[in-house]
């Protein structure tokens, strides 16, 4: 399946304070062939990212304690993370809302809720834009 082939070797980590949420789109994630990890909040992402420097990151815009923009800001101030797209996830998907999330630097943005397919759409256009800047 041709679907299976977008995700092979890929790396994706999920910041989404909502487990529901969180899990939903690992499943999704997964079925396509990428291996997920899950951060329920800014400070789990930060400690993974110490660690492994995923594909693609999608976090949420809205999180208690620190919110999807702080860590826009993170991700873009390391230079060992500062290449890898940040996709914002929000249920708030006003124009002014998608312009601050790319204005900290997001490289995508998907308003909740979402499907799978257009999920997976973002993705692919995130791991080409990726592909077409390293090459």
């Amino acid at each position: 399946m041709a679907e299976n082939a977008l995700g092979v070797g890929k790396i994706i980590l999920i910041v989404d304070d909502d487990y529901a949420y969180c899990d939903a789109m690992a499943e999704i994630l997964a079925s396509a062939g990428f291996r997920t990890l899950k951060a329920n909040s800014v400070e789990a992402a930060v400690s993974i990212l110490a660690e492994i420097a995923p594909d693609i990151i999608l976090s949420d815009s809205m999180m208690p304690v620190a919110d999807g923009g702080i860590l826009l800001r993170i991700v873009g101030s390391e230079p060992r993370l500062r290449d890898i797209p940040v996709v914002t996830v929000s249920a708030r998907a006003m124009a002014s809302d998608k312009a601050e999330a790319f204005a900290a630097g997001a490289s995508g943005f998907l308003a909740k809720p979402f499907s799978a397919a257009e999920l997976l759409a973002e993705i692919g256009r995130q791991l080409a834009r990726k592909d077409r800047k390293a090459a």
